[in-house]
């Protein structure tokens, strides 16, 4: 009786011309009801997937969105995201150091072009606007010394040449615009080209070290490059960013001047040596005393990787080494900025005094 009541119900407001009985085998009488008044599946939209489709055919045609400033969305507020630039990076800047830092040479210029169209009389009406090319110049003695440095100080056996070519790698355009972009510094820049290019982030970074030290001292400004420019050594073997031409003959200077016998590279192990994957290994002794090994696809390649890596350890600048200070571990280091290393052309010097003395 209830399932003939509810059979009524949804059958009420249906014409009898549309509606056809049907007697099962246990005598109930079902509803066929047309699909024309039946409810479709909930959340079914037919229209969805060619109306999205569609869409995404049309943004392919128009092509990528041009790139914007952020300047040009209204909650935009620049006085607003200098301020906050120095409190996101724990530094106290004042205001004028932060708008100098930010102003290229180029955005002045291209203010004073723009001025002179207007007709605008530069005395009546002054730029008060300063590049940061001073402040970029300090900030780029002050990176150099502290890098130069604290290299020095965490590998003192290594050669200046070394530590020379490590210092060029951290003081490179790419690492120091790679380094101001990620910490924000692409829509706070002035300049006339957009978008911002590399030499110019890189000038932008180096001017926020010089207003650093402007602002809170040189010791800051020191422990600021601590903290954004060395980390990208962290991933890097710092043997990879020197190139030595002559490892062995360099292996012999060494091993000369600390009055060892020479290299001698013998062949220690080889494996599948008529195949493509053939491997040898090759150690190098000096007074009958291993000092490295290394494999390689031929005797000539191993030779040249044992001898590179004898001079890994015999300047201590293996991958075993201890990592170097950074962040708070760096804090109250005793640098000597007047020492530096011994050279590859001092050691050459000597080495030829000791064999015409001999």
């Amino acid at each position: 009786m209830a399932s003939h009541r509810m059979f009524l119900f949804w059958t009420r407001n249906i014409s009898p011309s549309l509606l056809r009985l049907a007697t099962t085998k246990t005598q109930q009488i079902l509803p066929i009801i047309p699909s024309s008044v039946t409810i479709g599946c909930r959340s079914y939209n037919k229209a969805l997937y060619p109306y999205l489709s569609e869409l995404y055919r049309r943004r392919l045609k128009v092509g990528p969105e041009k790139e914007r400033h952020r300047s040009e969305w209204i909650n935009w507020n620049y006085d607003a995201e200098i301020y906050a630039f120095g409190k996101r990076l724990g530094e106290e800047f004042s205001e004028n150091t932060l708008r100098i830092i930010f102003t290229d040479k180029s955005y002045i210029e291209k203010d004073k072009a723009r001025r002179q169209e207007l007709g605008v009389d530069q005395d009546v009406v002054a730029l008060e606007l300063v590049d940061n090319g001073e402040m970029s110049a300090e900030g780029n003695l002050i990176a150099s010394r502290y890098i130069k440095a604290f290299l020095r100080f965490s590998y003192p056996a290594m050669f200046e040449e070394g530590i020379c070519a490590v210092h060029d790698f951290l003081m490179s355009e790419d690492i120091l615009a790679l380094t101001g972009l990620h910490i924000g510094m692409k829509d706070l820049i002035l300049t006339a080209e957009f978008p911002v290019l590399s030499p110019t982030m890189a000038t932008s970074f180096l001017a926020t070290i010089g207003g650093l030290a402007q602002d809170q001292g040189v010791r800051r400004a020191e422990r600021f490059v601590n903290h954004f420019i060395l980390p990208h050594l962290i991933d890097k073997d710092i043997n990879d960013l020197w190139q030595i031409d002559n490892p062995m003959g360099l292996l012999k200077s060494i091993l000369l001047q600390n009055k060892r016998g020479p290299p001698e590279p013998r062949l220690i192990h080889q494996s599948a040596s008529q195949t493509i994957m053939s491997l040898y290994w090759v150690a190098i002794y000096s007074d009958k005393e291993m000092i490295g090994k290394a494999p390689g696809e031929t005797v000539t390649i191993a030779e040249e990787m044992a001898s590179r890596e004898c001079l890994r350890q015999l300047m201590k600048t293996s991958l075993h080494q201890k990592p170097l200070l950074l962040g708070p571990a760096a804090e109250g280091l005793q640098l000597d900025y007047n020492r530096v290393n011994l050279s590859i052309q001092s050691l050459e010097q000597t080495t030829e005094k000791q064999k015409a003395l001999a």
